[in-house]
């Protein structure tokens, strides 16, 4: 990654960064399963195949609008497709659906190894926030509280809540304002294009975690096609393990 930079900002995303994918095809699958035995409970009476095509298009489909009785994306996106198979759930049933599936997936994706040390030693003299696309934010927050990560950070942005996804580079306004930080005293680590493009947009500095063997891990909205590149960084700041961020910055 070359010399050392002058940064007092570090920016991290969640998934695929400090969280690392393992079998996702698993994950799904789980995530399926979950979704389709919650559904049953509500009288749901299609089988798992016939409701697997039901979900083809899930996530798919442009994200719903306006927001619903403070639903959240994710939970929209199950209100309707229970609405297309003739279900009646409560809002309470809906949010006691979306944690469940999302913690069957969340089962196969766990934190980075390094992640904890890494993020309490850049901690003592760096500004620390999370930038992460994500359509239930309940979800995010649950997952930083039980692994034990969200004081760590001092500011934590979950697109569905700001409304703003990336690549789109003003979803790093807020954590800049809650950090007292320029672009210019930043990096943001990230593993895929979105993650270089809004950093870049914003005039924060990309660096690009490609760690060995990851080419089978990708998200469900993930480009297989787009991971692992290095020419997202332009420079080719890149990094292979989280660990090398402590010896680049402190």
């Amino acid at each position: 990654m070359g010399h050392k930079m002058t940064i007092n900002g570090i920016f991290f995303d969640l998934y695929g960064t400090l969280l690392v994918y393992g079998n996702m095809d698993a994950a799904w699958s789980d995530w399926l399963n979950e979704f389709h035995k919650q559904l049953r409970l509500h009288g749901l009476t299609r089988s798992i195949e016939s409701f697997a095509k039901s979900c083809d298009q899930f996530f798919g489909k442009n994200e719903p609008t306006p927001r619903q009785h403070n639903m959240t994306v994710f939970e929209q996106r199950i209100q309707n497709l229970c609405s297309d198979l003739k279900l009646n759930l409560t809002a309470e049933d809906i949010t006691e659906i979306a944690n469940k599936i999302a913690s069957a997936w969340q089962k196969h994706i766990p934190l980075d190894a390094e992640a904890l040390h890494v993020l309490q030693t850049l901690q003592r003299s760096k500004k620390l926030a999370l930038i992460s696309n994500f359509d239930h934010p309940p979800h995010v927050h649950s997952v930083l509280s039980e692994l034990g990560l969200t004081y760590l950070f001092d500011s934590v942005v979950i697109s569905a809540e700001v409304g703003i996804k990336k690549p789109d580079p003003r979803i790093f306004d807020s954590a800049l304002e809650q950090t007292g930080m320029k672009p210019k005293e930043v990096v943001y680590v990230g593993d895929t294009e979105d993650d270089t493009k809004a950093a870049r947009g914003a005039g924060i500095v990309p660096i690009l975690i490609q760690r060995e063997n990851d080419g089978n891990a990708f998200d469900f909205n993930v480009d297989k096609d787009s991971l692992g590149k290095k020419e997202f960084t332009l420079d080719g700041r890149t990094i292979t393990k989280l660990s090398e961020l402590t010896t680049q910055f402190i």
